[in-house]
C-alpha cells in the first residue's frame, strides 16, 4: 500500500446500541481508502464477545439488524 498523509481510514462500530456510554461494540471493521476513495487496503472484519445479558438488552431495532447481519 502506498503511504501518502492523504490516505484515510475508515472505521465501522456495530455497537449494541447508539449510546457510547451505556452501550458496548459488538464488531469492529476498517478499510483504507486514497484521497479519491479508491480501497487500498481491508482490514479485519473482528467481532468482540459481549455477555448474553448485554445482547438481550438490545432494542428491538438492534437485535433484529444484528441477526439479519448474522453478527447475533
Amino acid at each position: 500500500m502506498k503511504q501518502s498523509p492523504d490516505n484515510l481510514i475508515w472505521i465501522d462500530l456495530e455497537m449494541t446500541g447508539l449510546n457510547p456510554d451505556t452501550d458496548y461494540i459488538i464488531e469492529i471493521a476498517t478499510v483504507i481508502t486514497d484521497a479519491k476513495l479508491e480501497i487500498l487496503a481491508e482490514g479485519p472484519v473482528i467481532a468482540i464477545h459481549v455477555e448474553d445479558a448485554i445482547l438481550a438488552g438490545m432494542d428491538e431495532w438492534n437485535t433484529n439488524q444484528h441477526g439479519k447481519s448474522g453478527l447475533m
